[in-house]
């Protein structure tokens, strides 16, 4: 029985190893009186396990609470629509009341109650398209990447301070052409809304790595912080909140898409050098 003994304790870690590598972390080993290896390495599985455990655990409670926090943000912005646009109207009114008055002050507070009205319709907007955006299930179809990137840059080549630059080798990807449009439009129009220089100078590029499409949109903008770089991409967080239109919303649109079809994002950047905004997408058959 004592030769057999340290064969069964053996089983019983091997099984515990198979167990953590399924992620099931609700195993725990016996711990015996011997005090032998065995021994170490069963208490040491144990811990792990626990540590494991707690992790996923609290990792669950997080996921529920941004959840929670997502659709209630989504209510919320829903149901102050409807308030919104009577402030929206009282305004437009008080405006046509007044504008023979020739009252100063009172155009200038109406003036910034209509700034206000405007700030926050964008805000709920961009709440609801937020709430609403979702390409995990949807079918992706062939998107010529060069073609999509120069459509949304005619957009703006009426603007002579802006120079976006489309690289000539641009490949054919399968992806949700509305989702990466909405993902390049969304970076573009980020790198001109927050441009400090005379000429905004805007390059998009594409390479192929590890079986990966790698997308870049990259500035010459005033960059991000190396502390704000994980932070931009979440909910509500705006950097600039002096700029008009500008919630905090649009690169937390843009990380859900992304990381819904499994791909990353990230930014590079260093202070008053710009800021290059990469992501990837992975390639299907």
């Amino acid at each position: 029985m004592t030769e057999q003994q340290p064969d069964k304790r053996l089983d019983a870690v091997l099984e515990m190893l198979m167990s953590i590598a399924s992620l099931d972390f609700s195993s725990r080993l016996t711990i015996t009186n011997n005090v032998d290896s065995i021994d170490a390495i069963a208490s040491g599985l144990n811990m792990l396990s626990e540590e494991l455990e707690s992790n996923v655990v609290e990792i669950s409670k997080l996921e529920e609470v941004n959840d929670n926090l997502e659709r209630f943000a989504c209510v919320v912005a829903h149901d102050m629509k409807t308030p919104l646009s009577n402030s929206i109207s009282i305004s437009n009114l008080l405006e046509d009341e007044l504008k023979d008055h020739h009252n100063k002050e009172v155009l200038e507070y109406i003036e910034l109650l209509r700034q206000t009205n405007k700030q926050m319709s964008h805000l709920i907007s961009g709440v609801l398209e937020y709430s609403r955006t979702s390409f995990a299930n949807l079918q992706p179809q062939e998107v010529d990447l060069g073609k999509l990137c120069r459509e949304i840059a005619a957009q703006y080549r009426s603007n002579k301070q802006i120079a976006i630059n489309i690289a000539d080798k641009m490949p054919v990807i399968k992806y949700h052409e509305t989702a990466l449009t909405q993902i390049i439009n969304n970076l573009i129009d980020n790198a001109v809304k927050y441009n400090d220089k005379e000429i905004c100078q805007i390059e998009v590029q594409c390479a192929y790595q590890n079986d990966q499409y790698v997308i870049s949109v990259a500035d010459n903008g005033p960059g991000v912080l190396p502390e704000y770089r994980e932070k931009i991409f979440d909910l509500f967080e705006n950097l600039n909140t002096e700029k008009e239109n500008s919630t905090g919303i649009g690169l937390a649109t843009i990380k859900k898409i992304v990381t819904d079809t499994n791909g990353r994002i990230w930014v590079e950047s260093s202070e008053n050098q710009g800021a290059r905004f990469v992501f990837t997408i992975k390639k299907r058959d």
